[in-house]
């Protein structure tokens, strides 16, 4: 099978997948207790006034009634309008408005992570049961064990309230505004989304370096005078980094989503902040718009890192047996 048939594939594939998760977050977020009703009207509730309102905004018909009217819809491009939110204001522009924050912060938090765990990796592999493996280790185990929430008021309390640095404080600069400050108030939030991510990722990298290293072309090119740090760099790492990139790749999506605590600590303007603040508000449509392109961010995240694998490693053949 050809790479372009194989990608095809895969995007026929998740079709059912997204409409699966659409339909379950739909069926969960409507049958939940509450509903953007009794937020907009807030304490004064007429049960009169309510079932109006409800009819209004077509909550009053049948679950299934409502998915496929939204379900048309959100094909087009159209979520709707926010409820609760920002009244009246449209879902997309909402999520629009507020999604350079959340991919900055995640793409600067794999790039912190790739850059601290591929040498940390290495290194402990190389120095295996030596005192700069057992440091690596420790440290990685450390950082998986550490709840990101966890992590980021530790930072809060420590930068903020001990040392009274500004930009420890919360808000967002867009980089194109004030790229210095943009960097500074992004510092707190990247280690604490990226720690754990980081500790992932070198863990993985030790454990395929031993493997690598332990293989007979690895041995035959020692054997041969290649200097161990040409076979490391060269040969080993390479091979090494393949199945380090599945994790790199769907841990993008893992970040999006440990996004949304993180955002929420540091009081960060973006999108897993909008989910917090619509699930409050029980804003079914901005919630549902959210939880949707969170799953496509998973989904083609995974299609990206199959595609990525097949140039890396030659040896995957996108054939009916694979």
């Amino acid at each position: 099978m050809s790479m372009g048939r194989y990608v095809a594939k895969r995007l026929l594939l998740t079709i059912p997948v997204l409409l699966g998760v659409s339909v379950v977050v739909f069926a969960l977020v409507h049958l939940a207790p509450g509903g953007p009703v009794r937020v907009m009207l807030g304490p004064l509730q007429n049960e009169k006034l309510v079932n109006q309102i409800r009819h209004d905004m077509g909550l009053d018909k049948p679950v299934y009634v409502q998915y496929g009217l939204w379900m048309v819809d959100a094909i087009q491009g159209d979520f709707g309008t926010s409820w609760t939110v920002q009244q009246g204001a449209p879902v997309t522009d909402l999520i629009v408005e507020r999604l350079p924050l959340t991919v900055e912060l995640s793409i600067l938090s794999m790039i912190m992570a790739i850059l601290i765990a591929i040498p940390t990796g290495i290194i402990s592999a190389v120095r295996q049961d030596r005192i700069e493996d057992h440091a690596a280790r420790i440290a990685a185990l450390t950082g998986i064990s550490i709840p990101d929430f966890w992590l980021g008021i530790i930072l809060i309390m420590v930068f903020a309230v001990q040392f009274s640095f500004p930009w420890a404080t919360g808000g967002w600069t867009p980089p194109w505004v004030d790229p210095v400050a943009n960097l500074q108030q992004l510092i707190l939030p990247v280690i604490t989304l990226g720690t754990a991510y980081s500790a992932l990722i070198a863990r993985m990298m030790r454990s395929e370096m031993l493997d690598t290293l332990n293989q007979d072309y690895i041995k035959t090119a020692k054997a041969m005078g290649i200097s161990g740090r040409e076979v490391i760099l060269k040969d080993a790492s390479k091979n090494a980094l393949i199945p380090v990139v599945t994790v790199i790749g769907v841990g993008l999506g893992q970040l999006m989503n440990g996004a949304i605590l993180t955002e929420t600590v540091f009081n960060l303007p973006g999108v897993g902040k909008l989910l917090i603040l619509a699930i409050d508000r029980r804003d079914y449509r901005v919630i549902q718009a959210l939880i949707l392109f969170i799953s496509m961010v998973f989904v083609f995240a995974n299609l990206a890192v199959d595609v990525l694998y097949a140039y890396l490693d030659p040896r995957i053949r996108y054939d009916g047996r694979n």
